[in-house]
């Protein structure tokens, strides 16, 4: 009998199909489609009791979940391969009970790429489906819904996240409006560079007074050596947006088809940092397209992150400008571009800058803008040279996207994760809060006003976020509930009262529920009330 794969997207299914083949499994694939499982879109009802049960939460498609379980009885062995993140997490766990009672011994494996060699390291790696990984997902989802069914009204829609973007919009105010400046070099080599973000105490039109300056040359005044991280998928999208103009969330979904074509690593990593065996691949690649890489100077990821900074898989050129390639070929070049920088050594020269302080105030420049354009980041690369290299050969003011702003913005102050970055701005415009130079809208002050100040502070969002990986051994004592719910009562009562109150009256009318099994509800007279959920050993592929 074949093994049964699950993984969430159809777009890959075909491909994982083939790898497996070839790699001599004998097995089908089903996708999710998404979450198996989800709340109602709708905030009312809210769907979630005193004891912070989902009591609403039911298969997206009751067809397609039993399509799973006939497919789990013909299978003989399920392996749940959903993406390793927390969104996979819970929908790993979904399909886990929804078949527990035809394989109590479901088998995770992590992919981290649509490619041979990243199958194989995930059957080696692979193990039991556990409940535990499911918490920070299932806890963050009970919390957000909360919040928003406590402080929505009068058309506000109130998230965590949103509320703090005005927030930080508002205390920050960033700005579309960049200036670039350019000073020649007193050894007559590459010019020195910096930027900035056009605000205090620069206005546009200071901005536009010192891009027109002849600068006086600058000396060096230091040297060190240093190695570029590889970018994150936010680092990507902004680089994208800048470069080829294309919005986050447009990057987003061209990193995903690279993916599921098996061309790109997993696109939605936090990671700046990757595994020597990534760095190795990525040397492969490079050296091909005739870039010298040294894989042992990449910086390394950390023990706690899962995947690596994304990468090409297969060939790719880095010598290609990434403009006229289209989307995701384009989006693949200019990742090997950056990647580039990577493996090479480089030295950030910075210069003396007491003269050009001296030499803005003679030209008419107030002290206080005179000491902020000295005081920005001058520096120049000096090394072997790579595609897309830091220059300019004027001063100039360019405006940006205002999407790679509000990203940008996110990233500094922690807000959201990779898989939410572009959805969260693509989002937050579309509601129209703020304008094109990413000045509050009426709309957006209205929101703000209409918002708890708690919500607004971006440091809530993030400790909430981080909260929600959180354990304590009082969450699993407890048989009646779940862990999730058991963690989100926690936070929930460890916010301020003016948040707090409010999200505990929203649920305090709804009736505890019952836990529903929704495969008693398609199959009756099987007692699955009696079966127990038990651990698969370490998977060991048939031969």
């Amino acid at each position: 009998m074949s093994e049964l794969w699950i993984i969430e997207a159809p777009g890959k299914a075909h491909t994982l199909e083939s790898l497996l083949a070839k790699l001599g499994f004998d097995a089908k694939v089903q996708a999710t489609k998404g979450h198996f499982l989800s709340m109602p879109k709708s905030l009312s009802p809210l769907g979630i009791d005193s004891r912070l049960h989902e009591f609403l939460r039911a298969p997206r498609d009751m067809d397609l979940y039993l399509r799973v379980r006939s497919m789990a009885k013909e299978a003989s062995r399920v392996i749940i391969a959903t993406d390793a993140d927390d969104e996979g997490d819970v929908i790993g766990w979904d399909v886990a009970e929804a078949v527990s009672d035809i394989h109590p011994a479901q088998v995770r494996v992590r992919l981290k790429g649509m490619d041979e060699e990243s199958i194989r390291e995930a059957v080696v790696d692979a193990g039991p489906v556990r409940r535990d990984d499911a918490v920070p997902g299932r806890t963050r989802a009970i919390i957000d819904r909360m919040i928003g069914a406590a402080f929505s009204a009068n058309g506000v829609g109130v998230g965590r996240v949103r509320m703090a973007m005005l927030g930080v919009i508002a205390r920050d105010k960033p700005t579309v409006w960049r200036l670039k400046l350019s000073a020649p070099a007193k050894d007559g080599g590459r010019p020195w560079l910096a930027e900035c973000d056009i605000k205090e105490p620069l206005t546009r039109e200071l901005a536009d007074r010192l891009a027109r300056l002849t600068f006086p040359a600058l000396d060096m005044a230091s040297s060190s050596s240093f190695t570029a991280p590889p970018q994150h998928m936010g680092d990507i999208m902004v680089r994208a947006a800048d470069r080829l103009d294309m919005p986050p969330a447009e990057t987003a979904r061209s990193m995903q088809r690279s993916y599921e074509s098996g061309r790109l690593s997993y696109p939605r990593a936090g990671s700046r940092g990757m595994s020597r065996s990534a760095a190795r691949r990525v040397r492969k690649a490079l050296e091909k397209a005739g870039f010298k890489f040294d894989a042992e100077a990449v910086k390394e990821k950390s023990e706690g992150e899962v995947h690596d900074a994304p990468h090409p898989i297969g060939a790719v050129n880095a010598s290609f400008d990434p403009r006229k390639l289209g989307a995701d070929e384009g989006v693949r070049a200019m990742i090997a571009r950056g990647l580039v920088r990577t493996g090479q050594v480089h030295a950030r020269e910075r210069p003396g800058v007491a003269r050009l302080e001296a030499f803005l105030i003679r030209e008419g420049f107030q002290p206080a803008v005179a000491k902020h354009v000295a005081g920005l980041d001058w520096r120049r690369e000096q090394g072997p040279r790579y595609p897309d290299q830091e220059s300019w050969g004027r001063s100039e003011v360019v405006a940006r996207r205002p999407d790679a702003v509000l990203l940008e913005a996110m990233l500094e102050t922690g807000l959201g994760r990779p898989s939410t970055w572009a959805t969260h701005v693509e989002s937050f415009l579309q509601h129209g809060l703020v304008d094109e130079d990413i000045n509050l809208t009426a709309k957006g002050e209205a929101w703000m006003a209409a918002s708890p100040p708690e919500l607004l502070d971006p440091r809530l969002s993030v400790a909430i976020e981080k909260a929600c990986g959180r354990t304590f051994p009082a969450m699993f004592a407890d048989g009646s509930r779940e862990p999730w719910e058991a963690l989100a009562e926690k936070i929930v009562r460890a916010l301020p009262p003016a948040l707090q109150q409010p999200m505990l009256a929203a649920v305090a009318a709804e009736h505890a529920w019952p836990r529903q099994d929704f495969r008693a509800l398609a199959e009756p007279g099987i007692d699955f009330a009696a079966l127990q959920q038990t651990h698969a050993p370490a998977y060991t592929p048939d031969t």
